[in-house]
């Protein structure tokens, strides 16, 4: 079994899951789809998520639309482990321009992860800080989206979201759960049950349990973005659990086949705040609710996670000392 990663800004390497010591550059033409600097020299941008489905690889990205106008690509590839030959898979219409009310900022508000449901493809992605796109019905923004993998068909299916960062699909039991960075406080947990029913609302940026980073908000961006205390009180979908301050939280991965313990990662900077470490949480039989949860200190940013078909093996991306490190499921 082999693992494929890549950097934020272009580079794609593979190495066996024995020996993660050494891994081997994969060549590529994937620089041919960057028309813009700021994806080399500014993080915020850069590449958001790979999957691989069967023989192909994914990779979502920002890409520029126009002069200071930011969309989401997604490059498709067959794996080859000499070259990889990327062409454009998907690309969504339109685009978030850096020029409007709200605080535009790609690397707080952007999403990009990917999971495979059935013949389509789940996509998170944020608002970039235009915070009224959430709620636009008319926007692909802030939103999870299904994308049929042969027709490219784009359906929205849920919406509210501000920046999903962990993306989870259970095939077995139909339900989606995902993790979502809140502002100044808020990180969230959500689960939507059978998901291509109806478009659920998440409710972000009309409530929120966290704050605005900053307290001088005009009237205008206050009125369309409150940050109200409730979520149901409003109409929308209340997080199974949320975390103030916030952990910083990342991707989520299940422990286990009956997909009801599930391990998250935590970023931020502060171990009193239960960031820099994991976070494992276990579900009622419903999947509803959360009855259990531990939190793991490893003083690491833990940006990334995945998990072996046999859940048996863990790897994990620690973005404070850039390195990877393996779990392994004990026997007892």
């Amino acid at each position: 079994k082999e693992i494929i990663l890549s950097t934020v800004d272009g580079i794609f390497a593979i190495s066996d899951l024995t020996n993660l010591n050494q891994f081997k550059k994969i060549n590529s033409n994937f620089f041919d789809f960057i028309n813009y600097e700021k994806f080399y020299t500014e993080t915020q941008y850069g590449i958001k998520d790979i999957l691989v489905n069967n023989d192909d690889l994914y990779v979502s990205f920002i890409s520029q639309l126009r002069e200071n106008c930011y969309n989401f690509r997604i490059l498709k590839s067959k794996i080859n482990y000499e070259k990889l030959i990327f062409e454009i898979f998907y690309e969504i219409p339109d685009c978030v321009d850096k020029k409007n009310d709200h605080q535009y900022y790609a690397g707080q508000g952007a999403g990009g992860r990917m999971q495979i449901k059935n013949d389509t493809i789940l996509l998170s992605t944020g608002e970039f800080r235009n915070r009224p796109l959430a709620q636009d019905r008319e926007s692909y923004y802030g939103k999870i989206l299904e994308i049929n993998l042969k027709s490219k068909k784009t359906n929205v299916i849920s919406m509210g979201h501000r920046n999903i960062q962990g993306l989870y699909y259970s095939k077995k039991f139909d339900f989606i759960i995902s993790t979502e960075h809140g502002p100044k406080g808020g990180d969230e947990i959500n689960i939507n049950h059978k998901p291509s029913k109806k478009i659920k609302n998440f409710g972000w940026p009309i409530s929120s349990y966290g704050e605005h980073y900053y307290k001088s908000h005009s009237d205008k961006i206050l009125k369309e973005a409150p940050l109200n205390k409730s979520h149901k009180k409003f109409g929308f979908e209340e997080p199974v659990k949320y975390f103030v301050p916030s952990i910083g939280i990342s991707e989520i991965i299940p422990l286990n086949n009956n997909e009801n313990e599930f391990l998250l990662g935590a970023m931020g900077s502060e171990i009193a705040e239960q960031d820099l470490g994991l976070h494992y949480i276990k579900l009622n039989d419903k999947k509803e609710k959360i009855i259990k949860h531990k939190y793991f200190p490893l003083n690491e940013r833990v940006r990334d996670m995945v998990i072996s078909s046999n859940k048996e093996l863990i790897i994990l991306f620690l973005e404070t000392t850039s390195s990877l490190a393996v779990l392994k499921k004990s026997i007892n």
